[in-house]
């Protein structure tokens, strides 16, 4: 049974790639940055998957020290963990030193360990930003430019720590590396943290939005994210390539529609409509995660995943499934009370 490492075990996607590896008889050992988390995700596996062999041990992306302890005896790495916030950030330094110095702190760590293989979760907005805007197709060539309005923190920190990451691998060749490019990833929770898109929907059934923004996301299901990160680990035609995971692109105001559709008995709360450009800019004065998003208003990029499905089979479920469980698995968890 081959042990491989997880980074970030305990965010949405982080636990879902562990599962995943579990189900594929895979020994798992995780990283978490406290012994709180430690012992949630110890508590969390033993009734999910008692079957399983999962350890969990600390570790910082900002600090190098532990990393060695993590890495000894794996034979392969996914590293997932990379910081995100809601709000804009204090300083983008608070984002970005920590997702690049983590990919460094990684894998300057595996190559002193002799582990060579390793798989890192990017983002799509690695991809999308930067660009002229009349660009709206994209795919696994293209490059985020890290210039213009709509490049925020969390883009410049996802863009750099993918950077970061080929960049050393280019320097190392022993080092056998592949990137996913997830996009807006929903889909069931595995515990009480919505994560960061799945906090979206919450937040639309929670009726904290008057209405959505006129915004677009390629969005993807986190359980063909976490398989797709194992396919590109056991098939060696994945090294050296970056994969976009994205099932569909949808607006904003479709997600809402799909939640209606699914539970209308939460049309009180939320609301479908399209918010003008000109209301969203007021709201965001009040609103700092507004902010965030002003400046893609009105647009919508659509990635192409054919290459993950040409390579390793990537077949992405619809993405009105994906909202359907992510709002079930909301009410499941006790987030939030049926209305009425």
């Amino acid at each position: 049974m081959k042990k491989v490492l997880v980074t970030g075990i305990s965010g949405f996607l982080g636990l879902h790639i562990a599962a995943e590896g579990l189900r594929r008889g895979y020994a798992i050992r995780g990283t978490v940055r406290s012994e709180v988390q430690k012992q949630e995700v110890l508590k969390l596996f033993s009734s999910l998957m008692p079957e399983g062999r999962i350890e969990i041990c600390l570790a910082n992306l900002l600090q190098a020290e532990g990393w060695d302890k993590a890495i000894e005896g794996c034979e392969g790495i996914m590293h997932v963990a990379s910081p995100f916030i809601l709000e804009i950030p204090k300083h983008e330094d608070d984002l970005i030193k920590p997702a690049v110095l983590g990919v460094k702190n990684v894998m300057e760590a595996a190559l002193r360990q002799g582990v060579h293989r390793i798989v890192q979760t990017s983002s799509i907005v690695a991809i999308m930003y930067g660009h002229d805007r009349n660009k709206t197709h994209f795919n696994e060539d293209d490059w985020t430019k890290l210039v213009g309005p709509t490049i925020s923190s969390y883009t410049k920190s996802k863009t750099l720590a993918e950077q970061e990451f080929w960049a050393i691998g280019h320097q190392n060749p022993s080092l056998q590396l592949t990137a996913i490019n997830p996009g807006f990833v929903l889909g069931p929770l595995l515990n009480k943290d919505p994560g960061t898109s799945v906090q979206v929907l919450l937040k639309m059934m929670k009726g904290e939005y008057p209405g959505v923004p006129r915004l677009g996301f390629a969005t993807v299901d986190v359980r063909d994210v976490a398989a797709l990160h194992w396919n590109a680990l056991e098939q060696n035609i994945s090294i050296g390539k970056r994969y976009p995971a994205v099932s569909s692109t949808v607006w904003f105001a479709e997600l809402a529609q799909m939640i209606l559709d699914f539970k209308p008995e939460f049309s009180s709360k939320v609301k479908a409509r399209q918010l003008p450009d000109w209301f969203v800019r007021i709201f965001a004065l009040f609103d700092k995660p507004t902010r965030m998003i002003l400046p893609e208003l009105g647009f919508c990029a659509h990635i192409s995943g054919e290459l993950a499905a040409h390579d390793l089979g990537f077949k992405p479920r619809p993405v009105v499934e994906s909202v359907n469980a992510s709002v079930d698995s909301i009410i499941e968890r006790g987030l939030i009370k049926v209305p009425g």
